[in-house]
């Protein structure tokens, strides 16, 4: 088992857990009252620090009898630590095998179309037909379970708060730079639907946190998509394109990348998002912003960002030129600094972490997995 994730006690990550995601969290909750637990669904690492903050906070709560976590989902590819956080939370169903992006992006083919519900797909798979070991019948199984877990994700929506750290950039390297894109287009698909779960929940709103990264080599073909993206913008909006014009001080969209290609990246990613949202009538509201930098392992600058966002049904057509908007103003971004651990703030962090830590290392203990070290 590899160690636990590098960053999980850095006080800049948990400054953006504490203060940029839970508060946000915490107040849809309240929204949503008593009547029903909220619903979460995340990209969890190991440490699962996400999870033990709302379960410290209450938002999720641990049974009592089974030691369980209800209400929290989550997806890994790791065959190893998918198992584990599947025991810390302690429920068969609660996590989802695979690369989010390959399961929610699941393409039907002609053998798989022959299997068109669960029931199908699990007779299909107990044919000892399958099981010969021939090369071509074990890529049968392997898409007959893709499907599978394709079908289970689908029917676990919706969700209260969804939380995506994709660890790379939102615009990945061709092929498939669209696939992350594509990935949140499905759940903001997704989350039109009613439960399938007895509890006929039938969101009016939802909040979804994107974090992704950013750095020198940023994708060309990512550049142009955003390029298009806000050349169009200005077209439909005179009030963004004369932000743009004023505040950048340039002509066209081309020279914004020579002068500041960060600036024109922080602007550029949320209004495909946003985009996206309208075309589900979901009215998105940027509700924070955040980022701060890193310096990876071949002592390389790179930059994470992170989007939290409320989106609300919308029976006419939503306009998203507010959350474009919101997304140029550099004003609105906060940069996360370096923080002390002697600071009166990095104190407070430690302590709030230190106290996920106790609660997470109690239900570690429950099921005889690995604590973790004191932050």
């Amino acid at each position: 088992m590899p160690e636990f994730d590098k960053w999980w006690d850095d006080l800049k990550k948990h400054r953006k857990r504490l203060r940029h995601w839970l508060p946000h969290w915490k107040a849809l909750a309240a929204r949503i009252g008593d009547g029903r637990r909220v619903r979460y669904f995340t990209l969890c690492a190991r440490s699962m620090i996400d999870v033990f903050m709302l379960v410290q906070e209450g938002l999720l709560k641990i049974d009592q009898d089974s030691n369980s976590i209800n209400r929290v989902q989550f997806c890994e590819c790791h065959q190893e630590q998918f198992v584990e956080i599947r025991e810390m939370i302690a429920r068969e169903d609660a996590g989802f095998f695979g690369q989010l992006e390959s399961i929610v992006l699941f393409k039907e083919d002609d053998f798989t179309a022959q299997f068109p519900t669960l029931e199908s797909i699990s007779v299909k798979l107990e044919e000892e037909s399958l099981h010969s070991g021939v090369p071509s019948d074990l890529e049968k199984v392997e898409k007959l379970l893709l499907k599978r877990t394709h079908f289970n994700v689908r029917s676990s929506f919706p969700y209260d708060f969804i939380n995506l750290d994709f660890c790379q950039y939102y615009y990945p390297r061709p092929p498939g730079m669209l696939r992350i894109n594509e990935t949140v287009e499905k759940i903001l698909d997704w989350q039109r639907r009613s439960s399938e779960d007895g509890e006929d929940v039938y969101l009016q709103e939802f909040i979804l946190t994107v974090t992704c990264r950013h750095d020198v080599e940023f994708p060309a073909e990512a550049e142009a998509r955003l390029t298009e993206l806000i050349r169009n913008n200005c077209t439909t909006s005179r009030q963004y394109k004369d932000q743009v014009e004023e505040t950048r001080g340039i002509a066209q969209v081309e020279e914004w990348i020579g002068r500041d290609r960060e600036d024109f990246f922080f602007s550029g990613w949320p209004k495909d998002i946003a985009r996206l949202a309208r075309e589900y009538r979901w009215s998105m509201e940027v509700l924070d912003y955040v980022y701060y930098r890193r310096i990876g392992d071949g002592n390389n600058p790179y930059v994470i960002a992170c989007l939290v966002a409320r989106f609300s049904r919308s029976i006419p057509l939503p306009d998203y030129t507010r959350a474009a908007l919101f997304a140029l103003n550099p004003d609105n971004r906060k940069l996360i600094a370096e923080i002390d651990r002697g600071s009166t703030e990095g104190q407070q962090l430690v302590e709030n972490l230190q106290n996920i830590v106790a609660v997470r290392n109690e239900q570690a203990r429950r099921k005889h997995r690995p604590e973790l070290p004191n932050p």
